[in-house]
């Protein structure tokens, strides 16, 4: 089993996603489809951020290669990612991702 978490902070996100180059860089279709707010933006990001982190790649991967999605109550997933279990939380100006790997 592996485990990887990240925080980060949603105004730093949303400062980013000013970039529309950051924005391609970072996210899918579907996940521009999905995002409305920099929260969800930041949720996304910490996500992807943990899912390298319990890879133990580091950055090699880009990360709009990397897809969360949402099942029909709302939870996140790692899009084609069997064997995982994604997590994502916000509070004030951070946002937070666990994935655990097994």
């Amino acid at each position: 089993m592996k485990i990887g978490t990240d925080i980060i902070r949603i105004s730093r996100v949303e400062r980013a996603c000013e970039n529309e180059h950051f924005r391609v860089r970072v996210y899918t279709e579907e996940e521009l489809e999905y995002c409305k707010t920099a929260q969800s933006f930041a949720g996304l990001y910490a996500a992807k951020e943990a899912y390298l982190k319990a890879l133990g790649v580091g950055i090699e991967r880009k990360l709009n290669t990397i897809e969360i999605s949402h099942d029909e109550k709302g939870k996140p997933f790692l899009k084609g990612v069997e064997n995982s279990d994604l997590s994502i939380s916000h509070d004030g100006d951070t946002a937070i991702a666990t994935v655990i790997l097994w």
